[in-house]
């Protein structure tokens, strides 16, 4: 083969954090870990729990990998001249997934030296330690997507590449192997509250009614005069907003209660409700906290032929047609081309210009929905 890239995988990690306060001792952590294994180019579909609100207030989302890896090669001069070869191993993670507001995407390299080599003379490095203990991350503010009762999914693209060059562009022979292991972990660190919850509470709901309609639900036993039920709502279930007041409607009795709440059209994904409950003794008890998701973005592009040549197909993770801005970026984020494509499902995207051999990312925005997919590509040498 000529001058290109060798493509194998590797699974990294990725950590989240939000600014927050909390006092030593109420500081509290819960934390959820998996292992995964690759020989090659690999795709990880995660699933975690998300943080229950109830259990406090989340303060920072921490996605860790450590990963371990060895890596072995063979490379042989294939042409008729003796040349010298320069040899970089890189690593390039992608990580997506409707709990994170962008993908997130690193790259990093090592440089193995330079290998003079006479025609078919070749040079063979038995697997060592490509990375030992090695922990990747980085750090977004956006921790509300992580709290509810559901699940966090991420979806996790991460692999190796290698890049040879030769003095002269000779041709060669190269083959490699990998073994990777990784502990991927989720830890949520929250402060226990002090918050006293309300025992009168027979039901408390809230749940979706429209694309930005929430409908409240609760109902109460044990009634008395003067009790008050403040509504109050979230973005980040680290300031709550009060948005209406309902007075108690009978004594001595049980009673249900509603309320529609209708949210600005600009409205984040992920909200999170609570009742505050006043009493005429001036005793405040609070609701467990509620969390309504307004919608569910799609979690993943498909992408083939990859590796490619002149082109790609993307298929996106929904089933109707849309209206997208297709964005073809470098590994370090440069623009190289943007195509918009109008009421389709299945894109196909030629380059408008070759394209080096090497790795790219490939982005599809829904200018409908204006939610983002992302996914990266090889192109091999022609």
């Amino acid at each position: 083969m000529r001058n290109g890239c060798l493509v194998i995988g590797l699974a990294v990690g990725l950590h989240v954090a939000a600014k927050a306060q909390c006092n030593a001792t109420t500081l509290s952590t819960t934390t959820y870990d998996t292992a995964l294994t690759s020989n090659g180019f690999a795709t990880y579909s995660l699933s975690f729990p998300q943080f229950n609100p109830d259990s406090g207030t989340l303060v920072a989302v921490r996605l860790n990998a450590m990963v371990n890896s060895q890596y072995g090669f063979t490379l042989r001069n294939a042409d008729t001249v003796a040349t010298t070869y320069s040899l970089t191993l890189g690593q390039q993670d992608l990580i997506s997934g409707p709990q994170l507001s962008i993908p997130y995407s690193n790259v990093t390299t090592r440089s193995m030296g330079s290998y003079p080599l006479n025609s078919n003379q070749s040079v063979t490095k038995t697997p060592f330690n490509l990375l030992t203990n090695y922990v990747a991350s980085d750090t977004v503010t956006a921790i509300s997507p992580f709290m509810g009762g559901g699940q966090v999914s991420l979806n996790y693209q991460s692999f190796t590449f290698s890049n040879l060059s030769a003095v002269n562009n000779a041709a060669y022979y190269y083959s490699a192997g990998i073994n990777t292991n990784v502990t991927f972990s989720v830890q949520y660190q929250f402060c226990r509250g002090g918050v006293v919850l309300a025992t009168d509470l027979t039901a408390w709901t809230a749940s979706l009614a429209g694309s930005n309609s929430v409908q409240l639900n609760w109902a109460a036993a044990n009634e008395v005069a003067g009790r008050q039920y403040v509504i109050q709502r979230s973005s980040d279930n680290l300031t709550y907003n009060d948005i209406a007041t309902l007075d108690a409607t009978v004594d001595a009795g049980s009673a249900t209660y509603s309320y529609p709440d209708e949210l600005p059209a600009s409205a984040d994904s992920s909200w999170n409700y609570r009742l505050q409950i006043h009493d005429a003794s001036g005793a405040v008890t609070y609701s467990p906290i509620r969390n309504v998701t307004l919608a569910a973005p799609g979690t993943g592009l498909q992408v083939y032929p990859n590796p490619a040549t002149n082109f790609i197909n993307l298929v996106p993770d929904q089933q109707d047609a849309g209206d997208w801005q297709v964005d073809i970026l470098s590994v370090n984020g440069g623009l190289i081309e943007r195509d918009v494509y109008m009421q389709t499902r299945n894109i196909q995207v030629n380059f408008r210009s070759k394209l080096a051999a090497g790795t790219y990312l490939v982005r599809a925005t829904d200018l409908r929905g204006q939610k983002a997919l992302a996914a990266s590509f090889v192109v091999v040498g022609h």
